[in-house]
């Protein structure tokens, strides 16, 4: 169909038409066209006198050099500012003094929990309620005691780590290496319910107090109350790392353990650890309170 005159609205359609209706050739409206061509002048303009299009190896820099890195680089050194202010105390002081700090906790402790949740929640748990093979950090369960000091040089160090001065802790595979008889394992387990608070057969557990005296004393300490100052956990509550059922423990006798805490010095800042180290403090001590 070719362009024709409409009678009724003095308009010429564009030649289309589909079920009878026809297509108006209608312009756009004069205010609009003005709007284009302004905003195409005006994105001119600012391309001329502002950064715009790249080039090889760099960009348009235009008439006015503007650059928003100066800028950039205030904020950016403003914020170092605040946080070197922040990490001051942490800096400085010593960590005992940091603990007892009264208001110290209040304000930062909401802080240092993105730092727990960053680096240490894969193991620990986001509520640093620990699971198998990790410890919870939340009660007055220690291996080398609950102290700022203590807590302090593990993150520093670590447990079977590559650190030089790191802590070993280690549980040997009485089973595995055959120092012990099955059956001794077994009266031994029976004997470690029994410390712990569980049913357990009590003949079995008699027998087993002569094999734990012979072989669990020196690192468990006489009864099972664990040992600080070589990391093995006391055996007489139901804080267990590893489990404290039956079979549990006659896995940990038969094949041993060896957990591995990595050591934080080459990845945190000392002010860091010292952060971390103050809110498991709070964690233990709200649990004691």
């Amino acid at each position: 169909m070719k362009p024709e005159f409409d009678d009724l609205t003095g308009e010429h359609t564009t030649g289309h038409e589909w079920n009878g209706i026809k297509e108006l050739n209608t312009p756009m409206p004069k205010a609009f066209r003005i709007w284009l061509w302004l905003s195409i002048a005006v994105c001119v303009v600012l391309w001329i006198l502002y950064p715009s299009f790249p080039t090889v190896s760099a960009y348009a820099k235009g008439v006015l050099g503007y650059s928003s890195r100066m800028t950039v680089a205030e904020r950016v050194d403003e914020g170092q500012a605040q946080l070197a202010a922040a990490f001051a105390p942490f800096e400085d002081m010593d960590v005992t003094d940091l603990a007892t700090a009264p208001t110290l906790k209040a304000m930062s402790e909401p802080e240092i929990s993105v730092l727990y949740r960053d680096n240490c929640a894969a193991c620990h748990g986001r509520d640093a309620q620990g699971q198998t093979g990790f410890p919870s950090l939340t009660d007055d369960h220690w291996l080398w005691s609950g102290t700022p000091e203590e807590i302090e040089y593990t993150l520093r160090h670590g447990v079977n780590s590559a650190d030089p001065d790191t802590r070993y802790a280690e549980m040997p595979a009485f089973g595995r290496e055959e120092w012990l008889e099955r059956s001794e394992i077994v009266d031994v387990v029976e004997y470690v319910l029994q410390i712990s608070g569980q049913e357990h057969d009590q003949a079995a557990a008699k027998r087993g107090t002569e094999v734990f005296d012979t072989n669990c004393v020196s690192c468990h300490e006489t009864g099972g109350i664990g040992g600080l100052e070589n990391g093995a956990p006391s055996l007489t509550d139901s804080a267990w790392i590893y489990g404290g059922d039956r079979s549990a423990l006659r896995e940990t006798l038969r094949n041993g353990r060896t957990g591995v805490m990595p050591y934080w010095t080459d990845r945190l800042t000392d002010a860091e650890i010292r952060q971390l180290t103050l809110y498991v403090y709070w964690l233990s001590n709200d649990a004691e309170n």
